[in-house]
């Protein structure tokens, strides 16, 4: 393009008006293109002036920044740069944005959207860190529960010959619960896989609401029920799903010491059926929420955090998410949402 523009600047006075309108007419038509390319493209490109002012941007501009536009992003003019921002307006989105200086004071600026992409590289990163422990922890508990086992029968041995021996006792116990660390994480490491049946997600919860009646009346914990009777169907393994729950419920009782209000209600929308449990204990920081799901991080004493990763895991088997709020002194709510048989099918078609 740059040489023709050349040459009908340097021909222009000895070209005829049939001619002249020849070379209007291409030039228009190679405008065109340029503009529906640049319209087409799924990455934002404007052309600010000396001033910052938009000369040109596409549709995809809007489309990235909403309303406030390549205004909003502070950018640097007649300078070259690169960097990554992220923004939660319109949507929450990881955006990398680069400007290029250009003649007449103009500045080039380029918007891409990468959340996919940074998202994509985190999972890949965590995956690979996953195996990578995994591996390695999994010898090592193995190993571990070798001379835990040898301790125990001798601890059993010792106790005989010494019966009520306080020393003995104390060892068993932590032994024992040694061994059930062991157990839990190796049960993290290696889970069994999850046997999809069709199924209402209710009724895995009502066995753990069940089985934990007498614990809430001992605890004085008042229990609110809110389950619809019809509900979608749900592709469940539901022994996996009763520990999903079971876990969620323990975990509120436990933060509820001198008795409280649980509130269990069951919601179902196009996509998925969601359980809500919701207590109303001692609840947790922005801290603790954010290393919810991590090994070893429990906030109560003793706690491995086993239990919610082990949980987390399951979920995400069903092909469901589970989500946490909570603030210090106000309770925690979890929300399990497992997708319903058609929106599963769907998903696997796509």
């Amino acid at each position: 393009m740059k040489p023709f523009f050349k040459g009908v600047r340097k021909h222009i006075g000895k070209l005829d008006a049939a001619t002249l309108r020849e070379q209007y007419e291409r030039v228009s038509d190679e405008f065109d293109f340029f503009e529906t390319t640049l319209k087409s493209i799924r990455e934002g490109i404007a052309v600010l002036d000396g001033e910052g002012e938009i000369v040109y941007e596409n549709p995809f501009v809007g489309e990235i920044l909403g309303k406030g536009g390549i205004k909003s992003l502070e950018l640097p003019l007649k300078a070259n740069s690169k960097r990554e921002i992220k923004i939660s307006y319109p949507e929450e989105r990881c955006l990398e944005v680069q400007t290029v200086a250009l003649e007449r004071e103009s500045t080039l600026v380029v918007v891409r959207d990468v959340t996919s992409e940074k998202r994509h590289a985190e999972e890949a990163l965590a995956a690979a860190g996953e195996r990578a422990v995994r591996d390695l922890a999994a010898g090592v508990a193995h190993e571990i529960g070798n001379p835990l086992n040898a301790l125990s029968l001798n601890l059993q041995l010792l106790e005989r010959d010494h019966p009520g021996d306080e020393t003995i006792g104390i060892c068993r116990h932590q032994v024992a619960r040694l061994d059930a660390i062991i157990r839990g994480f190796l049960q993290a490491l290696r889970p069994a896989r999850a046997c999809l049946a069709p199924g209402n997600v209710t009724e895995p919860l009502a066995e753990c609401l069940k089985a934990l009646k007498n614990r809430f009346e001992e605890k004085r914990i008042s229990v609110v029920l809110d389950m619809p009777a019809a509900l979608p169907v749900c592709a469940i393994d539901k022994n996996q799903l009763e520990q999903v729950f079971f876990n969620l419920l323990k975990n509120a009782i436990e933060a509820m010491e001198d008795g409280g209000r649980l509130q269990v209600a069951v919601r179902s929308n196009d996509e998925a059926v969601e359980v809500g449990i919701r207590d109303s204990g001692y609840g947790m920081d922005d801290e603790q929420l954010k290393h919810l799901f991590e090994p070893y991080r429990s906030g109560k004493a003793g706690g491995t955090g086993l239990g919610l990763m082990i949980t987390e895991r399951i979920v995400r088997e069903h092909g469901g998410t589970i989500a946490a709020e909570s603030k210090k002194g106000e309770g925690t709510l979890f929300t399990v949402s497992i997708p319903r048989i058609e929106k599963r099918i769907r998903a696997l078609n796509e």
